[in-house]
């Protein structure tokens, strides 16, 4: 997966109803294969998501963009990825796990 291929499927996969009321930045830094960050805002049950660094994230992800795909695939167990320190999590991890309901895994 690409990051424009990720930011497509966060986009694709969002569940608005699953969100509403919801207020974050998710922010990835994304290494190997492909280097590059972006960010997607929630807000108001919509979306925004795009490539580059945000000025104020909810929470920053730090992984390996391979590793990253297979955590959100489900294929490899994200918590622990971070608890071995395959993944680096900084700001509210809260909102982190509490994302993962707001969009679809298929």
């Amino acid at each position: 997966m690409t990051i424009e291929q990720y930011i497509r499927q966060l986009e694709s996969s969002f569940l608005p109803d699953k969100a509403a009321g919801k207020r974050a930045v998710l922010q990835y830094v994304f290494t190997g294969r492909e280097t590059g960050v972006c960010h997607a805002v929630i807000e108001g049950g919509a979306i925004h998501a795009a490539s580059g660094r945000h000025p104020a994230p909810t929470v920053t992800v730090e992984a390996d963009i391979d590793l990253w795909t297979r955590i959100v695939r489900y294929d490899v167990d994200g918590l622990l990825a971070y608890q071995e320190g395959l993944i680096r999590v900084t700001g509210d991890v809260e909102a982190l796990i509490e994302s993962d309901t707001w969009f679809r895994h298929d």
